[in-house]
């Protein structure tokens, strides 16, 4: 009888997703641009506007500034973010080193990005709170792929933007917050029960009532909710659904016309056809003549 020997020869340690609950929020920063300053002298940078979202991580402090008329003195490893319509002027010191990273906020196709601040907020309530020396390090893997150039490195580049973003974010004040923003878990939340409740609805043709029903919510509350969080009503968000799917049932599954149409609750082929051309521009039966194999 052979008996079980532990293993020694190695040593193992497993990791898992961290609230593996947690939903994906659906705003992503994009990254734009960044640059590192070195001072070597004195210098005041003038009072300007800013039209986008700048993050300043400190690497060699003090770094001074006015944020909003309001003076600001940051240490090594603080990070500011400058939001559009801040004015802003920099005391820049000889010896001083910091980052300075500019970027976007997106949201899903057709949803309002939220404001990340509220109106009013205090200049304090702009810098996050922790020690972020560490983080000099990714955004030198930024720069690594801006000068590479390869493959894929723009999608790099917002995927180590992210994790510099939300590490930042979530250091931010809560106060300073805007009420949007500290709603993004819970809209998230409802924006995946949406989609899930349409998608369990693409063969058939509920009305707004019965689904707004189904998430106890009344007719207005649930379509005001699909074009906040989807970008369009629930009617179109079905159609765009159900023409989905009719895509790919006719390129990947060869599936006839008609069956198609029955299967996704169109009236008849005809009017499966009528919608079809309006939406793509050509009849269903090319969509399916096109992936069909050869000989």
């Amino acid at each position: 009888m052979n008996e079980e020997k532990p293993l020694t020869m190695l040593k193992k340690q497993r990791y898992h997703r961290v609230h593996a609950r947690h939903r994906r929020v659906g705003v992503q920063p994009v990254f734009a641009d960044f640059h590192r300053l070195v001072m070597n002298e004195d210098h005041e940078y003038p009072r300007h506007r800013h039209t986008g979202y700048e993050a300043i991580l400190v690497e060699r402090g003090p770094y001074l500034c006015e944020l909003n008329e309001v003076k600001l003195r940051l240490g090594a490893g603080a990070v500011l973010i400058v939001k559009p319509g801040d004015w802003h002027a920099d005391h820049l010191r000889a010896g001083q080193r910091h980052f300075v990273l500019h970027f976007t906020l997106e949201a899903a196709e057709g949803a309002r990005v939220p404001q990340l601040f509220m109106a009013g907020v205090k200049a304090g309530q702009q810098v996050s709170r922790g020690v972020f020396a560490r983080d000099a390090r990714l955004l030198r893997e930024i720069q690594t792929e801006a000068e590479a150039g390869e493959g894929h490195a723009a999608a790099v580049q917002d995927g180590l933007l992210a994790a510099l973003f939300w590490r930042w974010a979530r250091g931010l004040p809560e106060g300073g917050l805007s009420r949007e923003w500290r709603a993004l878990p819970a809209a998230e939340a409802r924006r995946e029960e949406i989609a899930a409740l349409l998608s369990r609805h693409v063969a058939g043709n509920p009305t707004v009532a019965e689904l707004a029903r189904a998430l106890a919510v009344s007719p207005r509350q649930f379509t005001e909710q699909c074009r906040a969080l989807l970008g369009a009503p629930p009617a179109r968000l079905l159609l765009e659904l159900k023409l989905g799917e009719a895509a790919a049932m006719l390129r990947h599954q060869g599936r006839r016309v008609s069956e198609v149409s029955e299967a996704l609750g169109f009236a008849n082929p005809f009017h499966f056809s009528r919608v079809c051309r309006r939406a793509w521009g050509r009849p269903p039966s090319v969509l399916r003549d096109e992936e069909r194999p050869m000989g």
